[in-house]
């Protein structure tokens, strides 16, 4: 029963890593969270999600309203969104998708004295209701796939189900913020679970997969998207940008981090920061299932006023004031509305699977390109199974094998290339080999031996039998007795002169045979002849010399039955074919080093003629090129210092012309590399100070192309090293700048005419060539007066201001590193007084030290206050 369960768990898992189905977004659509991923299902896959959102311990939606009554001692409060999606890949390219959210949310409350703030409920309040139906289509663009990029068109919108009159804290979207006039002190009314406008969307999505190449288990996914609701002029439009990145450390998990951020363009865009951070884990645990955990974190603090409250068995739960009475300005409850609380978790549980078995066969091969969809096989093989990779089952591998390069595969099974496929042989070539002992004399045919097979074959013979065709004793190498001479070249077997009976059977041989299972003549000994000419060039090798057998071996006519093969001469190269006239070597490269001059050997053969065309003349240095005027070797270098200026024997012999590619002119200093302006002597050192900026000779004598390697320009300031920037001299410092005289309208960061004035000094200044590369931070400060976020933002928008006119005025924006506000957190004087405030009102300019932006941007005190 284990085991069983074991293979069904192993089952699931394969098949979910086979089908590779990715993380599922709250949309229903492939991707995490609020991110789309732009990769598209599979044909036929379909995926249904629960994806919950929940707030258990965060307060952040019940506004300040509620949470700084001093008459609420405890407050508890519960929201809840799960939104329940399905999936369907309608083709390769195309996914549709429909999500439907459901809400629940409950707030519970105990007030001093039993005097609530709430009128219409006593200590708590729940509701709940369906949110509005999202409907989406993704179009993928059908890039090839073994790129790495995705890039993806997703089209939705969402439309009413939900009941207006069900309402809740927590308004889940910014868009369920409408009505009112913010600028004339009217509230807006929130609804937590939705409007009866309907809301369109448009995304686009691209998604990098480093998986597609090896290099990382890692995807990257950017979302750029807009969306608009209909009859909800105050809310307007949104833009929304979606940055992700999923890692899979192992196949069954994966992590995925994301940062989400809309930008409202209605009434109340300056009244939202709507921005969030998402990281989660997700368990591809099998059998087509995720599950996913983790948590969201807001960004930013700003919140919308609006009427809102919850319903409650039928009627309203409105904030009262202190007295007990409704406020005037409306009968519901106030409260800053926070469409993303500041920290809340998430989780989930999703499947994917198919409703068409893309793989009937369960090998990995999508059935479309499977040319075996009913047999598991294999990727390298187009989902087909391999033949045997051994035939005949002799441990050697079939040819097939090693030719598809499938050797380590099928390791286990066998090894190297089988010559006998369909026979099963014991050699290393998987050949069968010959019978060890044809005759059954129990005496090893010789190749048994010549194989290092006696061991193996001990159990059916020993020894090295002399008669392989005849029955013999082993005593007798094999051979039988009553034969002297088995092969019946004349020569009497070795038992003979063993048993000392030569003379028994002088009548029918003689001698001792050294190769009793082959007939050879006796001048041999009674072996064969070996093979008088190896590399068959007609020449005869070494041995047929020293045994003096030319003469036979040069004249044989198939007379003598041992001599079946002509040859003449010696072989030199026994075992390289050559003509007779080389030796028996073959012919030599003519011209080893490639210079046209052809080596002696050809001239000593009388071969000048044969190789015409390839060479010619005697080269006297065969192994290093020369020319033919030379006789091969290397002629006098006409230019030995290479500065293209002719030695003296080059004008001496008359050569000039002959080497006009190589040099020109006579060189006075031949021993010393120069220029031919200088007739081959050295000239100055172009740059002496090595600012890489020439010195003023090198543009007088028209040779800056020349030296363009070593300098440019022409040096200012020859004696010191500078910059090329600042044409050799050293570049001027700049210190920090206090902008006086730069004034703005009060709470204002618009530049009037007066502070343009002033700016155009410092313009200068910094437009001096001395300062061209001078990086800088424009720094905005205020005096203490004010809020500091308000007088934050001031000193910013004014240092921006006094930056942005800096650019129009033709300062490169590359060199402005930082435009930073302040506020009043460096002053220069005492805000205590009017002139202190003046001064601390001011704006700076900063240089960048080193590259270092963060010490230029620092807000540094220069008075303690």
């Amino acid at each position: 029963m284990n085991n069983c369960i074991k293979y069904l768990a192993a089952l699931g898992l394969s098949a979910s890593m086979a089908f590779a189905h990715e993380t599922i977004n709250k949309s229903g659509q492939l991707g995490f969270d609020k991110t789309y991923s732009a990769k598209s299902m599979e044909h036929g896959q379909l995926s249904i999600s629960i994806l919950n959102d929940v707030d258990v311990a965060d307060k952040s939606v019940l506004g300040e309203t509620v949470k700084g009554d001093p008459r609420i001692k405890n407050k508890d409060y519960i929201g809840l969104s799960s939104y329940i999606g399905m999936s369907f890949g309608l083709f390769e390219i195309v996914d549709v998708a429909v999500m439907l959210p459901v809400y629940y949310e409950k707030l519970t409350f105990e007030c001093e004295n039993g005097q609530c703030p709430f009128a219409g409920a006593d200590d708590a309040a729940q509701a709940g209701y369906l949110g509005n139906v999202r409907a989406s289509l993704k179009f993928r663009a059908p890039l090839p796939e073994d790129q790495i990029f995705d890039l993806a068109l997703i089209l939705g919108g969402d439309f009413p189900t939900t009941n207006l009159e069900k309402r809740g804290i927590w308004i889940r979207e910014p868009d369920y913020v409408v009505g009112g006039d913010i600028e004339n002190g009217a509230f807006a009314a929130g609804y937590a679970y939705g409007t009866k406008q309907s809301i369109f969307r448009t995304t686009l999505a691209v998604t990098m997969d480093l998986r597609k190449i090896d290099a990382a288990p890692l995807l990257f996914h950017l979302n750029g998207g807009y969306r608009t609701t209909l009859d909800n002029e105050n809310v307007g439009d949104f833009y929304t940008v979606a940055a992700g990145l999923e890692l899979y450390p192992i196949p069954v998990v994966s992590l995925f981090g994301e940062f989400y951020k809309d930008f409202p363009s209605g009434k109340y865009a300056k009244e939202m920061d709507i921005a969030e951070a998402t990281a989660g884990l997700v368990f591809h645990i099998g059998s087509h299932l995720d599950v996913q955990v983790g948590g969201h974190f807001a960004i930013g603090d700003k919140a919308v006023p609006v009427n809102g409250g919850m319903n409650h068995d039928g009627h309203f739960i409105r904030y009262v004031d202190a007295n007990g009475t409704v406020p005037e300005y409306d009968a519901n409850w106030i409260y800053a509305a926070r469409t993303i609380p500041k920290a809340y978790g998430y989780g989930g549980i999703t499947w994917s699977g198919f409703l068409i078995d893309p793989d009937r066969d369960g090998d990995g091969v999508a059935d479309d390109v499977d040319k075996c969809p009913d047999q598991a096989g294999d990727r390298k093989n187009d989902g087909c199974p391999w033949a045997a990779p051994d035939l005949d089952e002799d441990g050697i591998c079939d040819p097939w094998v090693a030719e598809k390069g499938l050797l380590d595969q099928f390791a286990d099974v066998c090894e190297g290339i089988d010559q006998c496929p369909n026979e099963a042989g014991e050699g290393e070539d998987g050949c069968p080999l010959d019978d060890p002992d044809p005759d059954q004399d129990g005496v090893c045919d010789a190749w048994v031996s010549q194989k290092k097979m006696l061991k193996k074959y001990a159990d059916v013979c020993s020894g090295i039998d002399n008669c392989p065709g005849q029955q013999g004793p082993e005593s007798n190498m094999g051979c039988p007795e009553d034969n002297p001479d088995a092969d019946g070249d004349g020569i009497c077997d070795p038992w003979v002169s063993q048993k000392n009976r030569l003379g028994d059977f002088s009548g029918v041989c003689q001698g001792y045979d050294q190769c009793p299972g082959q007939a050879g003549p006796e001048a041999n000994q009674g072996c064969p002849w070996p093979d008088p000419d190896s590399d068959g060039d007609g020449v005869c090798d070494g041995w047929v010399t020293a045994k003096k057998m030319g003469y036979f071996f040069e004249n044989a006519d198939g007379s003598d039955p041992y001599i079946t093969k002509k040859c003449k001469g010696l072989d030199k190269c026994e075992y390289e074919y050559g003509p007779a006239f080389n030796d028996g070597c073959p012919m030599g490269d003519p011209d080893q080093d490639k210079d046209g001059v052809c080596d002696s050997w050809v001239s000593e053969k009388g071969l000048l003629g044969e190789y015409e065309g390839i060479c010619q003349g005697v080269d006297k240095c065969p192994t290093t090129p020369g020319s033919l005027d030379a006789e091969g070797c290397e002629a006098e270098n006409p230019d030995a210092d290479g500065d293209g200026v002719c030695d003296a024997w080059v004008t001496q012999k008359g050569m000039l012309e002959k080497y006009a590619d190589v040099c020109t002119g006579l060189d006075k200093c031949p021993f010393d590399g120069g220029v031919v302006d200088e007739r081959g002597c050295p000239m100055d050192d172009p740059d002496p100070d090595h600012d890489g900026v020439c010195d003023a000779w090198v543009t007088k004598k028209n040779l800056l192309e020349k030296f363009a390697n070593v300098c440019t320009g022409i040096d200012r300031c020859p004696l010191d090293s500078g910059s090329v920037a600042n044409s050799g001299c050293k570049e001027a410092e700049i210190k920090p700048i206090r902008l006086n005289g730069v004034s703005f309208p009060s709470g204002k960061a618009v530049l009037d005419k007066n502070a343009k004035n002033a700016l155009k000094g410092p313009i200068a200044q910094l437009k001096d060539p001395e300062y061209l590369n001078v990086e800088f931070v424009v720094q905005g400060h205020t005096d203490s007066q004010g809020k500091p976020a308000k007088n934050k933002k001031l000193s910013e928008d004014r240092a921006k201001a006094v930056a942005d006119w800096f650019v129009k005025q033709g300062i490169d924006k590359s060199r402005i590193k930082a435009v930073v506000g302040c506020g009043a957190d460096a002053p220069v004087a005492d805000n205590k007084t009017r002139d202190g405030r003046e001064e601390n009102r001011r704006i700076e300019i900063k240089p960048v030290a080193d590259g270092d932006v963060a010490a230029a941007s620092a807000c540094v005190a220069e008075f303690e206050e």
